[in-house]
């Protein structure tokens, strides 16, 4: 939700409640999920912007190490730097696997050997990288981060011996931490036979790539023609894309307190002030759980706190609403459920 222009405040207050600044003159119900909220009027305020959390990314290379693939090889080790530099431009939080035989690829500095990269030792045939991946899973499972977008990329000149279906329900039993549901996956594979003679993958390909194809369609990956010279628009286009779409909904850091005041997670609360509208605070329901299908928002963690996450209700009031102002309140008691 980064396109969407919310004003995210921290105000810092020592006041106590007043009645509910909701006038009653809107036609705005955010709904029964909200209580009366602080003056903000009487208290003394600093303001700073807080941002919507955003994800990071595991990327996964699985690469094709047959024989036919010399020269696809080593435009991929040519360009990972410049693939991972562009990423760390964007400011996202990133890590590369790449799952090859390092005979073959070997990555080199600054990212190789760097504390965002992981060299998964283990041959490629042309027909096993979806199998590779999975089966090799326990060698690189540990650097994967439960809450990232995982970005797989799959560079074979042939066709997978497995469906779409089996590597779509192997991947989904992997665990701890798995790839989850949003996972992605991007093809660099051949579009067309290798003895068409009208077709620029004449004699490059040694099969079309078709179950990649579908896999990339099926989960918003790109696709990228193996049988292309020049890759550059390749690493372009892939590092464009894996930073994009990695705000989670209605997830908000929280922000610290300035400078000589300490956060009490029982004082603090969440304003929504709808377009035209009169603030009104969102109850404090406790847990997912305790949204019911109703408004309201909790922490990522009662006793540690990180994160604001807003109940689904509540997140669509506030997409609704992307010129409305959404503020969190310190200092004042907590409005519980």
């Amino acid at each position: 939700m980064g396109r969407i222009g919310w004003f995210v405040a921290l105000i810092v207050i020592g006041c106590g409640p007043t009645p509910n600044r909701d006038n009653g003159d809107d036609d705005v119900d955010v709904d029964a999920n909200t209580a009366p909220t602080v003056d903000a009027s009487a208290c003394a305020a600093t303001t700073s912007t807080a941002t919507e959390v955003t994800r990071p990314v595991d990327i996964i290379w699985v690469i094709d190490n047959s024989g036919s693939m010399d020269a696809e090889e080593q435009r991929i080790q040519d360009n990972m730097n410049l693939f991972a530099s562009s990423i760390a431009n964007s400011g996202i939080d990133y890590r590369v696997i790449v799952i090859t035989d390092t005979s073959h690829i070997t990555v080199p500095p600054p990212l190789g050997g760097s504390a965002q990269f992981l060299s998964v030792n283990t041959f490629i045939n042309s027909n096993d990288p979806l199998e590779r991946l999975v089966a090799s899973y326990p060698m690189y499972q540990a650097f994967l981060r439960p809450d990232s977008v995982k970005q797989i990329v799959a560079v074979t000149d042939d066709e997978s011996d497995w469906s779409k279906a089996t590597f779509e329900g192997q991947l989904a039993a992997l665990a701890a931490p798995g790839f989850g549901t949003d996972w992605r996956l991007h093809a660099v594979v051949a579009e067309d036979p290798p003895f068409l003679f009208s077709s620029h993958c004449f004699t490059l390909s040694a099969a079309v790539g078709a179950t990649y194809i579908n896999l990339q369609q099926a989960h918003n990956g790109l696709f990228f023609s193996l049988c292309d010279t020049n890759w550059d628009p390749l690493f372009t286009a892939l590092a464009q894309s894996v930073t994009q779409g990695l705000s989670l909904p209605c997830t908000f850091e929280l922000p610290m307190p300035p400078a000589g005041q300490s956060l009490d997670p029982n004082l603090v609360n969440f304003v929504y002030t709808p377009t035209g509208g009169s603030p009104t605070t969102i109850v404090n329901v406790g847990s997912l759980a305790g949204c019911a299908g109703g408004p309201g928002w909790y922490y990522d963690d009662a006793v540690n706190p990180m994160k604001i996450i807003v109940c689904p209700a509540t997140c669509t009031t506030l997409e609704a609403d992307p010129a409305g102002e959404v503020e969190v309140e310190f200092g004042c008691s907590t409005v519980f459920l």
